[in-house]
């Protein structure tokens, strides 16, 4: 008998038949594993379960549709779902500044040749991204992303990390490139403000 086993092993006892002792050990062993188990499974259920409410709620569902999904109250999925007050915040933002973050892209690459950045690549990705939300957020455009909030996750990111690398490490060589800097610097800081205000119960429902 390994170690292992040996720590689930009660002794004998008084009505043990045969090798009932061993056949105990390992059975409560397995136990062991299965409660693990258990947990593992209850875990990746509740992080997939999270996962499909932001998704739900970056899609622009409120916590009134959670509600009613669920059974629950407004409240509830609040409590159980803390952050989906962030991604709403950053939802409603991005939904009413689409035009905004783009024009913001359009100055810096426009003006490209006079900002200086430590990762130059980060313009491509500018570049791509504002590309796919060209394309993604047209009335026209249906699924063509991999996934259903796709086109938010890359907004998001356009504002949350390229922009704000732009503008925090960007040197200027010319008055437009400065202006363009200032510009995206504004659009970061108005992003900031917004996700940062705690949300109303009126803003979720």
């Amino acid at each position: 008998m390994n170690q292992k086993l040996s720590v689930f092993d009660p002794g004998d006892k008084p009505t043990d038949i045969g090798d009932e002792r061993s056949r105990r050990t390992h059975a409560l062993v397995h136990l062991g594993q299965a409660i693990e188990n258990e947990a593992r499974v209850v875990a990746e259920a509740a992080a997939a379960t999270e996962k499909a409410a932001s998704t739900a709620m970056w899609l622009g569902a409120s916590l009134a549709d959670l509600a009613a999904v669920t059974g629950k109250t407004r409240q509830a999925a609040r409590k159980r779902w803390p952050a989906l007050g962030v991604v709403h915040r950053r939802r409603l933002w991005l939904a009413n500044h689409v035009d905004d973050i783009r024009w913001a892209v359009r100055v810096l690459l426009d003006n490209e040749a006079d900002i200086t950045v430590p990762d130059t690549s980060i313009f491509a990705e500018m570049t791509d991204l504002d590309a796919s939300v060209g394309r993604n957020f047209d009335e026209s455009a249906v699924h063509e992303e991999a996934g259903p909030a796709d086109r938010w996750f890359a907004l998001d990111r356009l504002v949350d990390v390229v922009l704000r690398r732009i503008v925090d490490d960007a040197v200027t060589s010319g008055g437009q490139a400065e202006f363009a800097v200032f510009g995206a610097r504004g659009v970061v800081g108005y992003y900031d403000h917004a996700v940062d205000k705690p949300e109303t119960d009126s803003g979720l429902t």
